[in-house]
């Protein structure tokens, strides 16, 4: 086999697997980790097998965030000769933790028998997915099992799993198929595993099957989508424009819905300073007797006349004369925070996001009978915080996002799906606003609904229902996350011991 078609195959895979808008096949996913574990079984050395899992990697890791380039060169002020090296470089980071993966691999192709390789590969991948959602910051965009969210009865399992442990579970059949002539074990356990997660998607007709969910309410909510050109969204001279669009948006929903949720930053002025705007909101939700959520930025003034700047959602309740918020805690690197900003010459890539401070306060923001958790932007790729949130005691989890920035581009996608991996994880309805799209309601089995089409006005009143109680994964986040770490730890050491017992590996 000449060493190019592994890494031809898994830029095709992640290319076509990962959603995109020109053709997008799901199930392609799975041939990435196919591609992988060839590389990892057919190189001559641990080294061999790096180098050629970085370089698969890499190229795949482009063809999924190719989309980088797009906000650093429209929006960020950089000539696109410097924009588009920036999804190469963070391509090439993304890429090490696949290089990691193939070199361990090789090393333990050597030490256990096939059936054992594939338990071992499959936690071995949960672990590096783990960890790219925990190292420099975290940014597990790539998630394996997040490509399938298109198809919900493929994704059941991330109730019991989560998706890092469903991302898991597949690769350990992708490495049972590479063993297929030389494993009897192995075969089992693959055909085990995919009819096991056939039947998860079969019988998972309703949320409360397999899980102790329990259906408390129903709502009706407005998600407002303004289309609003980020070109020209923190431009003066469109603030008006822009909060009148999203008034006369909502009045199309008002009448059926209990609240109207818009975007982030939807709002681009401080709405804490008080002025005409901030009185018609009031207003606004006192007469339709409809809360209304928003996002907008917002400060903290400190003594010596400094201030802090936060990304935050406000809550106009009808029968409030205040507002309640949640400052978004996870930020996105270079784009509303610089890291090590003291040591690094640079500035933000992108402008106009503002240089925000992390809140800390993850409670719901409560509505009548709805206790909102709160996701902002690109927090919802991370399960640790809708598990913080359903945790606090949200009935229904909401992601209000910007994903202007990234045009017509696969990355509008991506975070949907994305999103839909903690619907299914937490057992929630998420209703999800966005200014440009991809808005949308998902529910509990991650089935999606009144989704909107990419950068029109749009105004769609979203059933969903209150739920309470806990599913398998949330129940057990901690042992779910901590074993495939453990366990992966415990078989490194083994193969450590035994690398030298089977010199020659697996070969296929």
């Amino acid at each position: 086999m000449h060493p190019a078609i592994p890494i031809l195959i898994a830029i095709l895979s992640a290319g076509l697997g990962y959603a995109n808008p020109l053709l997008h096949l799901p199930a392609a996913i799975l041939a990435f980790p196919l591609a992988l574990g060839m590389i990892a079984f057919s190189a001559e050395s641990p080294r061999m097998a790096l180098k050629r899992g970085w370089i698969a990697g890499s190229l795949a890791a482009l063809a999924c965030m190719y989309w980088i380039a797009y906000p650093v060169g429209v929006y960020g002020g950089l000539s696109w000769a410097l924009a588009v090296p920036c999804p190469i470089l963070m391509s090439m980071a993304v890429g090490t933790y696949y290089a990691v993966y193939t070199y361990i691999l090789n090393h333990t192709a050597r030490a256990l028998p096939p059936f054992m390789l594939c338990l071992f590969s499959g936690l071995l991948w949960t672990s590096m997915e783990i960890a790219q959602g925990y190292l420099f910051s975290g940014f597990p965009w790539m998630t394996l099992s997040s490509a399938l969210a298109f198809r919900p009865e493929w994704i059941q399992g991330a109730a019991f799993t989560g998706a890092y442990g469903l991302s898991g579970l597949l690769v350990s059949v992708a490495t049972a198929i590479l063993c297929w002539k030389i494993s009897r074990p192995a075969k089992i356990w693959a055909i085990c595993v995919v009819g096991l997660l056939m039947v998860l998607g079969g019988m998972r007709t309703t949320p409360e099957q397999f899980s102790n969910l329990t259906k408390t309410g129903d709502t009706t909510i407005g998600l407002i989508q303004g289309n609003i050109d980020q070109a020209k969204k923190w431009d003066a001279k469109y603030k008006k424009n822009t909060f009148e669009k999203y008034i006369n948006l909502s009045r199309q929903v008002i009448a059926k819905s209990n609240l109207v949720i818009w975007p982030e930053t939807a709002m681009p002025f401080y709405l804490q300073d008080g002025g005409i705007m901030r009185a018609e909101i009031m207003n606004f939700a006192t007469e339709t007797k409809t809360a209304v959520l928003t996002g907008a930025p917002g400060y903290v003034l400190h003594s010596k006349g400094d201030f802090s700047l936060y990304n935050r959602a406000y809550l106009i309740s009808p029968d409030k004369k205040y507002m309640d918020w949640y400052d978004k805690s996870h930020l996105v690197p270079f784009g509303e925070y610089i890291p090590f900003k003291e040591y690094l010459p640079l500035g933000k890539l992108v402008q106009g996001a503002g240089d925000f401070l992390p809140g800390s306060d993850a409670a719901p923001l409560q509505s009548g009978d709805l206790a909102m958790g709160m996701l902002i932007c690109y927090e919802g790729i991370f399960p640790e915080l809708a598990q913080e949130r359903v945790q606090k005691g949200a009935n229904i989890l909401i992601n209000i996002s910007n994903d202007a920035w990234y045009g017509n581009t696969s990355a509008p996608r991506q975070h949907l799906n994305l999103v839909t991996m903690r619907a299914v994880e937490q057992g929630r309805y998420i209703l999800r606003g966005t200014n440009t799209g991809i808005s949308a309601c998902i529910d509990p089995l991650g089935r999606i609904s009144h989704a909107t089409e990419l950068f029109v006005d749009a105004a769609v009143a979203a059933e969903a229902e209150l739920v309470s109680g806990h599913t398998f994964y949330h129940a057990n986040y901690k042992a779910v996350t901590a074993t495939p770490l453990v366990l992966t730890l415990i078989a490194s050491v083994w193969i450590i011991i035994n690398r030298r017992k089977n010199p020659a590996g697996i070969k296929i």
